[in-house]
């Protein structure tokens, strides 16, 4: 591809690869990717992780989405206590065309964290893959993190809703949607479990990649889509103008070639934990949540949004049966190669309280 555009982003190549390792205390981490392709707007700190950590030293770790941001010590109920030390952090720069769309019009980041879950249950291991899937849980029910709301707002634009005037708006929106498309997935010999977050009002799209490599401690590869997009101030708007299409399929290549040894001591943790043959339990969100998704995602649908020919003062939000068709075909679940087990788009309010935790009953195993 000779030049990008909106539709089709250029980021780099895959013929020029170069191999990044680390080493985690005996544990090897080692992908391919390509050079960095600079800019990457509002990113410090890119590729100046050492190559190797003391996973042991308490100098590496800061709180990883504290439940408390002003206190992170702060013992809540359900809260994993968990810290993350930063082993990699990169970037590239996808175009569009050149000179009418500026040097960049969107990236593709990739955070690399050690998770280490201080608080969790007694005999309680990451290794099991309940565990892990908890430990993920609890990013979606922590507000100061995936389960953060926004004080919603009333809707000016029609005449009957006296939300505002009453005083009655105390709604809380949310600001994502997940977790969605959540899987199980092999990569050459490492299980990992997979998710997405939708962002409902601002921010960037979120893929998690996570792998147990100890009882407390497990790898975490963030990736992180940001499209920069002139007239497109929201989430709807930049998803209906620029797909995530080429962003994904970098991050697939990547991830496609990532290798985890385990170090020895990590390997005799695995092995005192047992893992039934075909139980792979699955992040779920809820039917509630995807309503009020698409009830945020329609109210924001103008945000930074101006529709050419309309009064600058009018209503310029999406058809709402647009943003709830995103939203759906959104939600729907794509197995990635390498899928071991795929859950539903979403439980049914019914199904909230009766689906099994840890059974991987409700999951759906792709077969080979």
């Amino acid at each position: 591809m000779l030049f990008g555009s909106e539709q089709n982003p250029k980021g780099p190549g895959w013929r020029r690869l170069r191999k990044v390792e680390k080493d985690l205390s005996g544990t090897r981490v080692h992908f391919l990717a390509p050079p960095m392709r600079l800019p990457v707007h509002g990113r410090r700190g890119l590729e100046e992780q050492a190559d190797s950590f003391d996973l042991d030293s308490p100098d590496i770790y800061i709180p990883y989405a504290p439940w408390d941001p002003d206190n992170p010590e702060k013992d809540i109920p359900g809260d994993p206590k968990t810290y993350s030390a930063k082993i990699w952090l990169s970037g590239w720069n996808f175009t569009g065309r050149p000179i009418l769309d500026g040097d960049s019009i969107g990236d593709l980041v990739l955070k690399l964290d050690v998770l280490e879950a201080r608080n969790l249950p007694v005999n309680a291991s990451l290794f099991r893959r309940g565990d892990l899937k908890d430990l993920a849980q609890s990013f979606f029910v922590n507000e100061s993190y995936l389960g953060s709301y926004h004080r919603g707002r009333s809707d000016s634009y029609d005449p009957h809703d006296l939300t505002d005037f009453l005083g009655l708006n105390r709604e809380q929106w949310p600001d994502n949607l997940g977790p969605i498309n959540s899987q199980w997935l092999d990569r050459n010999g490492s299980e990992w479990l997979y998710f997405e977050v939708q962002p409902l009002w601002g921010g960037s799209d979120k893929f998690y990649w996570m792998s147990p490599i100890g009882h407390q401690r497990c790898l975490l590869a963030l990736f992180m889509v940001t499209r920069d997009l002139f007239n497109a101030g929201n989430p709807y708007r930049r998803a209906m103008r620029s797909p995530l299409t080429n962003y994904r399929q970098l991050m697939e290549n990547i991830m496609e070639t990532i290798t985890v040894e385990l170090s020895e001591a990590a390997r005799e943790e695995q092995r005192t934990v047992h893992n039934p043959e075909g139980e792979y339990p699955l992040l779920h969100c809820s039917e509630q949540l995807v309503k009020e998704a698409k009830h945020t995602l329609y109210m924001w649908s103008a945000k930074g949004y101006r529709e050419k020919g309309k009064d600058p003062r009018g209503d310029h939000r999406a058809p709402k049966e647009a943003v709830a068709a995103f939203i759906d075909e959104r939600i729907q679940p794509r197995p990635l190669p390498g899928n071991l087990a795929i859950g539903p788009a979403y439980l049914k309010n019914s199904e909230i309280n009766t689906a099994p935790d840890n059974s991987g009953q409700d999951s759906l195993t792709i077969e080979k």
